[in-house]
């Protein structure tokens, strides 16, 4: 590195501003506080040490007034699912909604991003003084982060989940409240041959689990054979949907546990054959509409991600401030898209 490169990359200090303008290093501090009037430094001194912090690109240390204040107007957002895909519709909005959500309060986001990393330093790293607080994204009860987060000082929110062990706070919707819509609408409707596409993911489990508590309140099964794991290879969820629609009595209506998954199966329906709603009612959760070839609009439990993550912010502000002491626990509303996927089943 030559000299020149080197200059460049040092940061200029009070004490460089106040050898250039003659001053002392008090003066060139008060000065560039805005506090000169109040010690009645005169206007040429103000202007020359303000000139000299422009010449040489002077901007003030933000780690040492952070460490100074006990404040970073910073808050961590980390993703407990430990991925992030390309095209992935549902965090692109979260993420947009959290980002305009904290700037409406004055703070910046930063996103973590390198998952590789041991849990230890992860924690490290989230509660080392870099941000004020933490909203924590869809961890699972047994994450050892969330562990170490419940003894930790660190204010923490956890997004869409719950701490079960009722420590850290949290903003969740309402999901059985959206299963019971799905379940009240589906039995209005006239449906009950009802099968499932599930996931990986806990929250697969958690909505189907609750879909077939409220399918028993009308008296709906909703069987373990019709439950079924889904795959992102197009062939065998076309081999799947051929098969459930073989039966003798096949399913009428066909709950997708998010929606990327109910767009997937849509595109499958017109692979195979399959006329949506005529033949098969499909729902799905999140009310985003997904890229797809498909004409329809899938019917859908809708989460405001806006308010969602409005939410979160405002509770994280709140914990910060004073004006809220762990647990809280927020609850919001959900509704119920009926899209142009849903109707009576065939006779």
């Amino acid at each position: 590195m030559d000299k020149t490169t080197a200059g460049m990359n040092t940061r200029p200090t009070l004490k460089d501003i106040a050898r250039t303008a003659g001053v002392s290093i008090s003066t060139v501090s008060i000065v560039l506080s805005g506090k000169a009037s109040e010690r009645r430094i005169s206007a040429q001194v103000v202007q020359r040490v303000q000139s000299v912090a422009a010449q040489k690109d002077y901007a003030p240390n933000l780690l040492m007034h952070s460490l100074r204040q006990g404040r970073t107007q910073v808050l961590s957002f980390y993703n407990g699912y430990g991925y992030r895909n390309r095209g992935d519709l549902y965090m692109d909005r979260l993420t947009t909604a959290l980002e305009q959500a904290a700037g409406a309060r004055h703070y910046d986001i930063l996103t973590h991003c390198d998952f590789a990393r041991p849990v230890d330093e992860i924690y490290r790293l989230l509660n080392g003084g870099r941000a004020d607080g933490l909203i924590f994204f869809g961890p699972q009860q047994d994450d050892p982060l969330l562990s170490l987060l419940r003894t930790s000082r660190l204010p923490t929110v956890i997004l869409t989940h719950r701490d079960e062990a009722g420590i850290l706070s949290a903003v969740s919707e309402d999901m059985p409240s959206g299963m019971r819509k799905i379940a009240s609408e589906l039995a209005a409707l006239g449906h009950r041959r009802i099968a499932a596409l599930s996931g990986s993911w806990t929250d697969a489990g958690a909505r189907i689990a609750a879909l077939r508590v409220r399918l028993a309140e009308w008296a709906i099964p909703l069987p373990e054979n019709w439950v079924i794991p889904m795959s992102d290879d197009s062939v065998v969820l076309d081999d799947v949907l051929r098969s459930l629609m073989a039966s003798s009595e096949p399913p009428t209506a066909l709950f997708c546990w998010q929606d990327r998954v109910g767009y997937q199966m849509l595109e499958a329906c017109e692979r195979v054959g399959v006329a949506v709603p005529q033949q098969l009612s499909l729902v799905g959760y999140d009310g985003l509409h997904w890229p797809s070839r498909s004409p329809h609009i899938l019917a859908s439990v809708a989460i405001d991600l806006t308010m969602l993550a409005e939410a979160a912010v405002g509770l994280l502000d709140d914990l910060l401030t004073g004006k809220a002491d762990p647990p809280q626990n927020i609850v919001l509303p959900v509704t119920l898209l009926r899209g142009t996927t849903l109707a009576a089943p065939p006779k």
